[in-house]
């Protein structure tokens, strides 16, 4: 849309009168000499071509007078009453695989991403969690950096469990959880606010119902995605770890996450992010990014040389 930054350099259109009004008078006083002559009258789109011509550069100087300019870059709107935090389990029972496939700890990245890209209009942010949460990056729009910090701050044991894993490679604690709701991880404007848990559900002792109180005092939603198979084991130069799947700890992640937000597997994804848009809603937004202004002043004028330059041009017959 191209905007007017000085609307009143139009009235120099007013101007373009004079080479109408000119070339009126001048046809009148060109006839009579004609007549007087007896020479024959010269076409009308040549009679008419000066007064066209002029009031065309006129026309054009007037514009360029008004200071058009159009909006360059784009923007983004973004929900201001809403938050997201994508918290990843990054204990040592994540790096388990099938022999030749890909870890639960990279398969739980790779579903952060594609959940974020998805919903990009709410803001992110990244935690990892053993037997406590860790804040790496609170809620932006930022895809980039939203990709660089699951791609590059995240890691296995980084910072390691304050209480070690056990024989079985299992040192998550979903108790602490709650801590989301109370620790300044959300922005106190955002009203709708969800946790995206991305884990094998495997877990020390818990409270899925205590866990699920103090996240709702917070006004927290809690959504799980779960990565796990039987046939799993984790691999250390090319020889197994004691560790063994647990199938024991689905029920209660499913208590944790069918009473709030839900329980997906991991390839249910898309169902997933219909989930989180379902408990996020509809709010108000805000338009973010870099805006930029063109001025074609310039431009505009330098297209009004042309009708001068055929006037300078022009010969009479």
């Amino acid at each position: 849309m191209v905007d007017f930054l000085a609307p009143y350099g139009w009235l120099v259109g007013i101007a373009a009168v004079i080479p109408v009004a000119a070339a009126l008078l001048h046809g009148r006083r060109d006839r009579r000499v004609r007549r007087v002559l007896e020479l024959s009258a010269p076409r009308r789109w040549t009679r008419a071509s000066a007064a066209v011509a002029g009031a065309a550069a006129i026309g054009l100087l007037a514009a360029a007078a008004a200071r058009p300019a159009v909006e360059t870059g784009s923007s983004n709107h973004i929900r201001t009453d809403a938050q997201i935090f994508f918290v990843v389990d990054s204990t040592r029972s994540m790096l388990a695989r099938e022999p030749g496939g890909v870890s639960r700890f990279d398969r739980a990245r790779q579903v952060a991403e594609r959940m974020q890209a998805a919903i990009p209009d709410i803001p992110a942010g990244v935690a990892s969690l053993t037997d406590r949460p860790l804040p790496h990056l609170f809620p932006t729009t930022n895809r980039s950096v939203f990709t660089a910090v699951v791609q590059h701050s995240l890691g296995i044991e980084q910072p390691p469990p304050s209480i070690g894993g056990d024989v079985f490679g299992r040192a998550t604690t979903f108790d602490p959880l709650s801590q989301l709701a109370s620790a300044g991880y959300f922005g106190k404007r955002a009203r709708h606010r969800l946790v995206v848990l991305l884990t094998d559900g495997e877990s020390a002792a818990y409270s899925p119902e205590a866990v699920l109180t103090q996240l709702r005092g917070g006004h927290v939603g809690l959504l799980a995605v779960r990565f796990w198979h039987a046939d799993e084991r984790v691999i250390t130069n090319g020889h197994r770890e004691a560790y063994r799947p647990d199938a024991r700890s689905l029920p209660p992640l499913r208590i944790l996450g069918d009473r709030s937000a839900g329980l997906f597997g991991e390839h249910h994804v898309g169902a997933a992010i219909r989930a989180a848009r379902a408990w996020l809603g509809h709010g108000p937004t805000a338009a973010t990014g870099r805006r930029g202004r063109l001025e074609l002043a310039p431009y505009v004028a330098g297209v009004a040389l042309v009708p001068l330059a055929l006037l300078l041009w022009r010969r009479d017959p």
